[in-house]
């Protein structure tokens, strides 16, 4: 499994491929690598459009594979799509950045535990 993130609070992790730049520079490198064969395990945008305003973004990945899945590469390029859509008329708000690195951070861990929940049942 490999994490890509921006987020200063994944920094050094286990996997943790950090991003020195923005959300969209996070959804550019996921998409890279789907392309190359990896697999999305959590999707490259968040399910609150509230979220679309942070500027950090954490993306788990699967293990690579020699292909690449069309459908996954296809779900990768328009995650850049509608996040540039989405938040085209932004304003930032640095002020809260340390607050969206935090539901960033739980949001991950909340995927991990749905990861490990999927697993152990598929291990039965």
């Amino acid at each position: 499994m490999l994490v890509v993130s921006n987020n200063p609070l994944m920094k050094g992790g286990k996997n943790v491929e950090f991003v020195e730049g923005s959300f969209r520079d996070v959804l550019v490198n996921v998409r890279d690598k789907v392309f190359l064969g990896y697999d999305l395990v959590s999707h490259p945008l968040f399910a609150s459009s509230r979220m679309m305003l942070s500027p950090f973004r954490t993306v788990i990945l699967g293990k690579r594979h020699h292909s690449s899945d069309l459908e996954q590469c296809q779900v990768a390029e328009n995650a850049i799509i509608l996040f540039e859509k989405a938040t085209e008329h932004r304003n930032e708000q640095p002020e809260h950045d340390m607050d969206y690195a935090a539901m960033d951070l739980r949001l991950h861990e909340s995927a991990l535990q749905e990861i490990s929940i999927l697993v152990d049942a598929h291990a039965i």
